[in-house]
């Protein structure tokens, strides 16, 4: 039997993820037994009041990332950078206390700030943003490796190391740059390049062709503008220097052996590998602790001095979270509505306006309701019978996308929620209709199914069947008595591809509009 495609995914703990915590809290007990809990106490004892200097660097770090966030929002825009900052502790909060990770923490910052900018504008900036970061991580991690290496074979030669690991990281930059910037397909090239060379040439290609499409989204999401490239570069930079700064303080404490700034760096190159490969652990608990605990027993600083960084960096975080949480609270977002809204990949539209806009609705009735104020009072029961009806469709996403005319005025009052709310862009129907897919699409979601605002009796099957029947790529219609169509629902194209043009040359309120759009 196929399973209904609505159903929504099961929350219920897997055998692998019980396995996964139940390592994580071993290796967590290891760790802390074999640093040696006296010592363990003993360095954050020293610490002391120089933890709130600690959760300061934090901070600036998290401010820094909404700094750039907001810079790669294109034109003018709302987010000021108070909003951003409390999104992103916010986001990152859930990001760390579930194993969803950038599936419910980005969400969560857009949601955060969809009162400034609608989320379809918020979140591909945020991909932009998860993008320059992601970048900045990789060099961060391979110039650590390549400082481990100098450190390890040419002691007492600091200057050596650190300029050949800064040319290192200059050319890293210039590579990456130069591919990205010239849409070089590194990734399914290679794959393909492997197939054509006999090695798994089935599997190859497969993998090819999910690379590609990864790689075409990412080239598309590259800023092409110095003027927006160089600053976002610069801040993802300076969150790893604050890192390195945070680093070098706590060590220079709690341990005996005075560190470098390249041993710093090293440090945060290992962490950041950590929270890149662990990322589906809640926390990192347990690698974190065992991964820096082997680090610094390397580098001969000692397991209890690698193991009470890391329990000083989980102290910082709990901090950052407590504040994120309460950033949540306060904006009235729980975490059961931003996993319902991370979840969903369908978008279940109603085209409205307000039932208080300048101009009465529903004007082809005036001759059977001749008082504007029924006319008002029908379209809002209608529309609120709707948005009732779309409601009970699990695994939706609702969107309410109003006129420009009116703006936001009536509809709280018919059920819709803040977070519900996008904006109308464009001259006519057909341009409004495109931009709200365009909209949803660059938001995440994979489906978007459209319906009118005044369908009271509307069957919730018929939009079940619309979701249901997108999932082979085809554009599903649902026509009209008059000559329209009530739905219309369409699957998200491939990553350089646009929204196929069904809005233009249109006879719209006329008994061809149905007709036209086939």
């Amino acid at each position: 039997m196929t399973p209904s495609p609505t159903a929504r995914p099961s929350r219920r703990p897997t055998l692998g993820g019980l396995l996964a915590a139940i390592g994580s809290v071993a290796l967590f007990i290891y760790f802390i037994r074999r640093a040696g809990l006296a010592g363990i106490t003993e360095g954050i004892g020293r610490l002391g009041w120089t933890f709130l200097v600690v959760v300061a660097l934090g901070g600036v770090r998290f401010l820094v990332r909404a700094a750039a966030w907001i810079r790669c929002l294109e034109g003018s825009h709302h987010v000021r950078l108070w909003d951003a900052f409390q999104g992103v502790i916010a986001g990152d909060a859930l990001g760390n206390l579930t194993p969803l990770s950038l599936i419910v923490s980005e969400p969560a910052k857009a949601m955060f700030v969809r009162h400034r900018e609608p989320i379809g504008r918020t979140l591909p900036a945020l991909a932009i943003e998860n993008l320059f970061y992601s970048l900045s991580a990789i060099l961060v991690i391979a110039g650590g490796l390549v400082a481990l290496f100098l450190m390890l074979q040419t002691p007492g030669q600091l200057w050596l190391a650190t300029t050949v690991l800064t040319l290192t990281l200059v050319v890293l930059v210039v590579i990456a740059h130069w591919v990205l910037w010239n849409h070089i397909p590194v990734g399914s090239g290679t794959l393909r390049w492997l197939g054509a060379h006999g090695v798994a040439p089935t599997l190859t290609a497969r993998a090819a062709s999910r690379v590609q499409s990864v790689e075409d989204h990412i080239h598309l999401l590259y800023p092409r503008e110095w003027s927006r490239l160089l600053p976002v570069a610069a801040l993802e930079l300076s969150f790893h220097m604050f890192a390195v700064l945070e680093i070098f303080l706590v060590l220079s404490i709690i341990s005996g052996q005075q560190p470098t700034v390249l041993e710093a760096f090293a440090f945060e190159s290992t962490n950041r590998f950590i929270s890149v490969a662990f990322k589906f652990v809640p926390m990192r608990i347990g690698v974190d602790e065992a991964g820096t605990g082997m680090f610094a027993d390397l580098l001969a600083f000692g397991t209890a001095a690698g193991v009470t960084l890391a329990l000083v960096r989980k102290a910082r975080m709990l901090v950052w979270m407590a504040l994120g949480v309460t950033a949540l609270a306060t904006r009235g977002l729980s975490m059961r509505s931003v996993l319902a809204t991370a979840e969903s990949r369908v978008a279940l539209v109603v085209m409205a306006r307000s039932p208080a806009a300048g101009t009465a609705p529903k004007t082809r009735l005036a001759d059977a309701v001749r008082d504007e104020r029924d006319r008002r009072r029908l379209y809002a029961a209608f529309l609120q019978d709707t948005i009732a009806a779309c409601r009970t469709i699990e695994g939706t996403a609702l969107r309410v996308a109003h006129t420009p005319d009116g703006g936001t005025r009536g509809l709280e009052e018919v059920g819709v929620k803040a977070d519900e709310l996008l904006p109308q862009r464009g001259a006519d129907l057909g341009a409004r209709e495109r931009h709200v897919f365009e909209d949803l699409f660059a938001a995440g979601y994979q489906k978007v199914v459209m319906v009118g605002s005044d369908l009271p009796t509307l069957p919730t099957g018929h939009i079940r069947q619309a979701i249901a029947e997108t999932a082979a790529g085809t554009v599903v219609l649902g026509p009209s008595d008059d000559g329209g169509y009530y739905l219309i629902a369409l699957k998200a194209p491939e990553p350089v591809a646009a929204v196929p043009d069904l809005f233009s040359n249109i006879r719209w309120s006329t008994s061809l509009a149905f007709y036209d759009t086939c």
